[in-house]
């Protein structure tokens, strides 16, 4: 089973990575505060949320116009293993 943990350390990983290189993006201010979101909710608010920013970030990625390097993209795909999860609405340890 999923912890909740395991999600906000990889989120962690991908807002800190955005931030040094695309600092002032628009994508790393939506990642930064989605993490946020995330710290503060539980239970289905946290996979609520979580599903909000995975169907979200791609757009707001698109419209910046701004490119992942080969670290970002890893950490992104880390974090979008986790998609499945926020479909499911899933009964991660909370």
């Amino acid at each position: 089973m999923v912890e909740k943990t395991q999600v906000i350390e990889a989120m962690q990983k991908f807002s800190q990575e955005l931030n040094r290189v695309h600092g002032n993006s628009q994508t790393a201010r939506f990642v930064s505060e989605s993490l946020v979101e995330l710290q503060k909710s539980e239970g289905m608010a946290f996979t609520g949320s979580l599903q909000y920013f995975l169907n979200r970030v791609p757009v707001v990625k698109l419209s910046d116009g701004i490119e992942f390097n080969e670290v970002e993209k890893k950490l992104w795909h880390e974090v979008r293993s986790f998609n499945d999860l926020g479909n499911n609405l899933w009964g991660a340890r909370l």
